[in-house]
């Protein structure tokens, strides 16, 4: 019969007692740090127990390590250290006393073997419902550690893929369970102005409805103002489904482009595209691959601004590493190569990034069909475009892409390179418009070319850095895909090609400085737009410096925009941010000061204070007072917020010269599950859904106000796509008559999914037993069994045995040795309890155990029935 695990955090102290307790007949080995130095066949003098006589306990079952009783226990399985999922591991009991984990056919397939590599036999020669991997492939090392609930299994690389760091399976992606969800933000605004009313009210919704790895969703909005608009808006509907094979998405419904090569547009119709969280994050972005030749075994180390960012090991001969977590913009790397003779060599690699470089080998690719969906057009003109990029070399990738509608084609080709001076991006793209109606133009149609250089490059040195710069110039005939439909549509009114603005350059640049010696930093950033058809530039320039002296935050920025019109404005901006409190103290507020002028004569000054209060920041406030000439005057508000356990509540108050405004606001979602409804105050788009009957109260560790509710669910959001998440249920607070028999799970779900995790529970009466056996306590470390033939625990010092038990009276089996004489029983009869209690207490009885040829009934005698609150701690 399977068994499963009681509570994690009461048995696994159980084995560690026994062994340390236990004084081998020679000196021990140092406990080992790996699996092949645990020892073997080690004999323990049992007369150091005080078990008394005549009542010996088998040992034999700790004479090659840690061990644990038969039974399925829910395991998180490594592989070359390196997990590859949560499982319920059967463990069965092997010659002399040992233990055997089963690793079935679900753990094997999610290994990753190179096939080609392993024997011929590798998975017949074994019993298919309990495979020893040890005996099927040679040096392997399969290790159960029984404190961790871990099973360690080493297998030798030359059998194994190569996988990036940080790769997860897909066979562990999970799409989750059926759900429905509605996530929700509302506010209620209200004002009085000189005495005109003002009242409105705003509802964004987030709908959805998970089917297998079918995700329907819906973004809406509902706006309503007094005497005024009172209407519901949809942003999109569309029903997407996720293709690992192809590492993209399928969607069907109203969606954006996604803007990497073309700008981003609306649009209804059906896309597939990448999605490169489905990479690991080793392999996301660009980062350049590191080849070198090693004499030997030798450990390379690779740094940036002198940061070791990743450090290895490799053979002799030649060597690639192709799997660095991408840096920002870059900064060039210098590598170390150590060989085993302690000789080094050094040699630097070239790191700037811009958005378009990829590694090589990898891709970036959408394909879309359908209308294109605009309010500033009458019409939903056709949208057929694809886009496609690959890294080609170490520095070099390629991409380019179309976009076609009716009477309109672009065509784009680009190139991005990696350089010593930095990072560059160079395309061109044509495009052609057919306008439709007469006009002054005798081909009837226009066409044009658009050109764009971008660039990045830090240099760690000076602490500079360049993070965009980007140039586009247009000749006069191109027109971008919406400004070609607007266009179309103006001259079929009988307008002129020119009341549609073409724009004609644009260029944006942002850039920071380091100063030495902790003196701050300055920043610079920069954007122009202009256009072939209106006359003037629109610019805006902004320079800024900030810096931290002591515990005092300070900045002074300066903007300067000019309009298309002419008209020339500037801001300038000095603030101060200081907490009121000492840094060791918790809940510490915030005070800032900020002072600005503009050229047209504005001066205002503004203090604000926030901070936050509650045991896990649950409540947050904030006040402020601005004081402002030209007729302003001094007004303040005072706003807060509370992150209940199942929505987030805010309210802002305001008041000033001949005004005051109140709001109020609500947000969190709604998860509808076969068990029921949970309620969460986050909104997020990818859900583990926790199950843990009877565990009301338990916190999800690292998920603030994330609690299990009533009904035994708990919604965990924010999950990381494709990635393993670790959910940890912290069972401090949960009622005293429940024990979770696991606490941490992990899991990696596809983007939009909601996961259930399932964390087994024992509910039932917990029972502290003074245990005798011809009148001295029951030997130590001696295995309880119930009458259902569970495993429930083992004989602590002086006979003391703990256990939970469901029925009012009952047996447990108590058996220290394989013979009769090595085995007892006792019965218990549980006190009565008050009527309504609201929890079951600890009950404390002294109890005979007696051997099983004996009279069944035993004596039992209570003497406490107190309640205790370090049962389940």
């Amino acid at each position: 019969m399977e068994t499963t695990l009681p509570q994690v955090t009461q048995w696994k102290v159980a084995p560690l007692i026994i062994i340390f307790a236990i004084l081998p007949t020679y000196a021990a080995p140092p406990v080992p740090s790996s699996p092949q130095e645990v020892a073997k066949n080690v004999e323990f003098d049992s007369s150091f127990l005080n078990i008394g006589e005549g009542n010996s306990i088998d040992l034999s079952r700790f004479a090659n390590g840690a061990s644990v009783f038969p039974g399925v226990y829910r395991t998180d399985i490594y592989v070359n250290d390196r997990m590859i999922g949560n499982y319920n591991l059967e463990i069965k009991s092997a010659a002399n006393n040992t233990i055997v984990p089963c690793i079935n056919q679900e753990i094997l397939k999610n290994i990753a073997f190179d096939y080609e590599k392993l024997p011929s036999d590798f998975l017949t020669k074994e019993d298919k419902s309990c495979p020893n991997l040890q005996n099927a492939l040679k040096d392997a090392v399969v290790f159960y550690d029984s404190n961790e609930q871990r099973l360690n299994i080493t297998v030798p690389q030359i059998y194994m893929l190569r996988t990036a760091r940080g790769s997860v399976s897909q066979e562990m992606w999970d799409s989750g369970v059926p759900a429905l969800l509605l996530g929700y933000t509302t506010n209620v605004y209200s004002s009085e102005s000189n005495g005109a009313d003002y009242k409105s009210f705003y509802a964004s919704l987030t709908a959805g409805l998970n089917l297998g790895a079918w995700y329907l969703r819906h973004n809406g909005n509902y706006n309503w103002i007094q005497d005024g608009t009172k209407k519901y808006n949809t942003t999109n509907t569309y029903l997407q489904r996720d293709i690992p094979s192809v590492r993209g998405r399928a969607l069907i419904g109203q969606a954006n482009t996604q803007g990497l090569l073309f700008d981003t547009v609306p649009f209804t119709g059906v896309q597939l595209a990448s999605d490169e969280r489905m990479l690991p994050d080793s392999l996301r972005g660009y980062a350049p691959q590191i080849r070198g030749i090693a004499r030997s075994n030798a450990r390379v180390t690779i740094r940036q601004s002198d940061q070791i960012i990743y450090e290895t090991t490799v053979t002799p001969g030649e060597f690639l590493i192709n799997d660095l977590y991408p840096t920002g913009y870059g900064g060039n790397l210098d590598v170390t190569v150590r060989e085993a003779d302690g000789s080094e060599q050094t040699f630097q690699v070239p790191y700037a990034a811009v958005t378009q470089l990829l590694r090589p080998g990898n891709n970036r690719y959408s394909m879309t069909a359908g209308k294109l969906r605009s309010t500033s057009l009458r019409e939903d003109p056709a949208l057929y475009q694809a886009t496609w990029q690959r890294g080609l070399t170490n520095s070099l990738t390629g991409y380019g892409g179309v976009q076609a509608s009716q009477n309109y084609y672009a065509v784009q080709l680009g190139t991005a390179l990696g350089t010593n001076v930095g990072a560059f991006a160079l395309d061109v793209t044509q495009a052609r418009t057919h306008l439709g109606s007469s006009d002054s133009h005798a081909d009837n149609a226009m066409s044009g070319q658009s050109y764009q250089v971008s660039y990045s490059k830090t240099v760690s040195a000076t602490s500079s850095t360049i993070s965009l710069a980007a140039y586009r110039f247009s000749t006069s005939g191109y027109m971008d895909l919406l400004t070609a439909m607007q266009t179309r549509e103006a001259v079929n009114d009988g307008l002129s090609t020119e009341s549609i603005w073409r724009a004609k350059n644009r260029f944006i640049v942002t850039a920071s400085q380091g100063l030495p010696d902790n003196w701050g930093q300055i920043y610079l950033s920069s954007s122009l737009q202009n256009y072939w058809n209106q006359g003037g530039d629109s610019k805006q320039y902004q320079l800024g410096y900030n810096t931290t002296y002591k515990r005092l935050t300070w900045g002074l920025s300066v903007n300067r925009s000019y309009s298309l019109y002419g008209q020339t404005q500037n801001n300038y901006l000095l603030n101060f941010s200081l907490p009121l409190g000492n840094s060791g103290m918790t809940h510490v507020p915030q005070l800032r000061v900020d002072l600005s002028h503009n050229t047209r004569g504005r001066y205002a000054e503004q203090a604000t204070l926030n901070g936050n209060a509650g045991e896990e920041n649950q409540y947050s406030y904030g006040v402020s007072a601005t004081n402002a000439n030209q007729g302003s005057g001094t007004s303040g508000s005072v706003n807060g917020s509370w992150r209940s356990s199942i929505a987030w509540l805010n309210a802002n108050y305001s008041q000033g010269s001949g005004y005051h405004s109140t709001s109020a606001g609500i947000s969190g979602t709604v998860i509808g599950h076969t068990g029921g409804i949970t309620l969460t105050p986050y909104t997020s788009d990818t859900f583990a859904l926790v199950e843990a009957k009877g565990a009301y109260g338990a916190k999800v560790s690292s998920y603030p106000g994330v609690y299990v509710d009533r009904a035994g669910y708990a919604a965990v959001p924010y999950l990381n796509p494709y990635k393993l998440n670790e959910i940890v249920l912290d069972p401090k607070g949960i009622p005293p008559e429940v024990e979770l028999e696991n606490t941490s799970q992990k899991v990696a779900p596809y983007s939009g999914a909601v996961v259930k995790l399932s964390y087994g529970t024992r509910q039932g009466t917990a029972l502290l037993i003074n245990a005798t056996y011809n009148h001295v306590p029951v030997a130590f470390g001696a295995e309880v069994i119930d009458s259902k033939g569970n495993h429930v625990g083992t004989v602590g010092q002086g006979g003391q045995i703990y256990a939970r038990v469901q029925d009012e009276k009952g047996r447990l089996h108590v058996k220290w040795g394989s013979g009769p004489e090595m085995q007892c029983t006792l019965s218990y009869i549980l006190m009565p309890r008050a009527k309504n209690a609201k929890y079951t207490a600890l009950q404390r009885f002294n109890s005979t155990c007696e051997s099983p040829n004996k009279s069944s009934g035993s004596k039992q005698l209570a003497s406490s029935n107190a309640p205790d609150s370090d049962v389940n701690s």
